[in-house]
C-alpha cells in the first residue's frame, strides 16, 4: 500500500488543500493527484503544480495569525483591566 494525495481546488472541512488515500502499490498515476507527501514542517501545505512541490499557504497562515493576534489582544485587555482593578483595591485600603 502507498499513500496518494488528491489535490483540491478549495480547502476541505479540515482546512487542508488535499485528501490522503491508501491505495495499492500498482495504482496508476492520475492527473490532479501526487505521491509526494506534504512536509511535516508545513502547517498549511498546498500543492503548487507549476513548481511540482508543496508550498506553505500564506493566506491560511495570515488567517491563523490574525485570529491568534485577536485572542492575545483580548487577553492583554483583560489582564490590564484586572491589574487596574487590583491597583484600585490596594490603593483604597
Amino acid at each position: 500500500m502507498k499513500t496518494i494525495y488528491k489535490i483540491l481546488d478549495d480547502k476541505n472541512k479540515d482546512g487542508q488543500w488535499f485528501e490522503a488515500y491508501e491505495v495499492a502499490e500498482d495504482f496508476p498515476a492520475v492527473y490532479g493527484w501526487t505521491t509526494i507527501a506534504p512536509p511535516e514542517s508545513m502547517r498549511y501545505p498546498k500543492w503548487e503544480p507549476g513548481l511540482n512541490q508543496w508550498i506553505e499557504d500564506k493566506d491560511s497562515i495570515i488567517d491563523y495569525l490574525t485570529a491568534e493576534n485577536a485572542e492575545l489582544t483580548s487577553r492583554v485587555d483583560m489582564t490590564e483591566g484586572a491589574l487596574l482593578d487590583l491597583a484600585d483595591m490596594i490603593l483604597t485600603r
